[in-house]
């Protein structure tokens, strides 16, 4: 393993270990706040607003790269050269 392989793993495990504590405390923060409320929200509404949005269509990420790459005064290239 390279040092920069190594410092590649070291990054990945410390984003990892950030968001299970995010996760942790949203999830204690949640239960918290729900034991109090006195009307309980919709879970289908609830479910619904975490799911991930839709993702954009290939050609349309296509698209959006190639204006990108115009703006910034690339070329577009069709083949693989």
């Amino acid at each position: 393993m390279t040092p920069h392989e190594l410092n590649l793993h070291i990054h990945a495990y410390a984003e990892r270990s950030r968001q299970q504590s995010e996760e942790g405390l949203t999830l204690a923060y949640l239960t918290a706040y729900w034991q109090r409320v006195k009307r309980m929200p919709d879970l289908r509404k609830l479910i619904q607003d975490y799911r991930p949005k839709k993702q954009n269509a290939d050609k349309e990420l296509l698209a959006q790269i190639k204006a990108i790459n115009a703006a910034m005064g690339g070329a577009v290239r069709e083949s693989g050269t």
